[in-house]
């Protein structure tokens, strides 16, 4: 009987009904993406067993042969025009390396890399600060910061450090963003950092208007830090620097040149009379002399005569006059005992200046 295409396609529809597959049928041809495992394709349908005639006596059973492991079962896939099996491998594709191959590195190049990673294992152990933050020593290693995915972890900066720029190793899984508390010189930048998986490791810098920040970010499935902040040596070192400041001002508010505590000094003159470009500064006592302090002006101009006078004369004789001896020590002139009413005179008749000193409590 001579065969029709009419026949082989009914042959092909019985051949795909017998596998687990979906055929369908399209412009008078069949695709069938069938996959059969190559095992079942190759072997024989199962025939009945037909048990031999007992016609002997029973023996002792054969031991079984030690079992074969299968091979590797193919996957094999039909064709589009139903003429054959492809087999496909079970095993994954190998994975791609998504980096270039390594270069080595030169001894200078490796002492350098060395290094860095001393400094970045450096044993150094954070303190605790307020409201539980954890505080590293700025440049004294390379600060961490430990976050776990859908929580938020803070670094804080000094207040009014304004950041620059900032740079992230990974900034795909890791979401950076800034904030500011405060206003004015004295608000402070947060930075708050977020992992998007766990098992993440890489690094933040930070660029900052007064420092270099260098962090390590890891990301845990468990732990986090919530807040980081810092210690500055250099807060210290202005604290130290401020307190010798304010000490040395306030020695030479109260010292004199030649180390005379201002404390121990009896500033209790008056002064009255004419009012020349020489007039004192003022006038004080430590007891034992007297010190009289002019204007720097006049170490360039006339010095005026200092004489002492006496509690006495009325309305129609003047006091009696009498001549001190001192000496200039710069613009000041320094009496060898305690006056308790002077005069300084410059010029005669009717061009004299005349400035009068005179104790508070009328010493004599």
């Amino acid at each position: 009987m001579m065969e029709t295409p009419k026949m082989r396609k009914l042959a092909l529809v019985v051949a795909v009904a017998a596998v687990p597959s979906v055929a369908s049928a399209k412009d008078g041809g069949f695709t069938v993406p069938a996959i059969v495992p190559s095992a079942q394709a190759a072997a024989p349908a199962p025939q009945p067993a037909t048990p031999p005639a007992n016609v002997l006596s029973p023996r002792a059973p054969t031991p079984a042969a030690p079992a074969t492991p299968d091979p590797p079962a193919t996957t094999l896939v039909v064709t589009a025009g139903g003429d054959g099996m492809t087999p496909l491998p079970n095993q994954s594709p190998p994975p791609l390396n998504l980096l270039s191959p390594n270069v080595p590195l030169t001894p200078r190049q490796a002492q350098a890399a060395a290094i860095s990673r001393r400094w970045r294992d450096r044993p150094t152990s954070p303190g605790e600060g307020q409201a539980g933050a954890v505080v590293y020593t700025y440049g004294v290693s390379i600060p961490s910061v430990v976050c776990a995915p859908l929580y938020v972890c803070n670094i804080s900066l000094q207040p009014g450090e304004v950041v620059n720029d900032i740079k992230a190793g990974d900034a795909v899984r890791w979401l950076i963003t800034p904030s500011i508390i405060g206003a004015g010189p004295t608000a402070q930048t947060i930075i708050s950092v977020k992992p998007t998986d766990a098992g993440l490791r890489t690094n933040l810098v930070v660029a900052t208007t007064r420092r270099l920040y260098n962090i390590a970010l890891v990301s845990s499935a468990y732990a986090h830090t919530d807040d980081i902040a810092f210690r500055y040596p250099e807060d210290a070192q202005a604290k130290w620097r401020q307190y010798r400041q304010i000490v040395q001002q306030r020695y030479t508010d109260t010292t004199l040149a030649n180390g005379t505590n201002l404390a121990a000094l009896d500033f209790g003159y008056r002064l009255s009379g004419d009012n020349p470009a020489w007039r004192p500064l003022r006038v004080y006592s430590d007891g034992i002399k007297t010190y009289i302090q002019f204007p720097r002006s006049m170490l360039s101009g006339d010095a005026p005569t200092l004489v002492s006078l006496a509690y006495d004369g009325g309305w129609f004789s003047a006091p009696t006059k009498q001549i001190v001896n001192y000496r200039v020590e710069g613009d000041v002139y320094v009496v060898d005992r305690v006056l308790a009413r002077a005069a300084l005179i410059s010029g005669v008749g009717a061009n004299q200046d005349k400035v009068e000193i005179i104790h508070q409590g009328r010493l004599k």
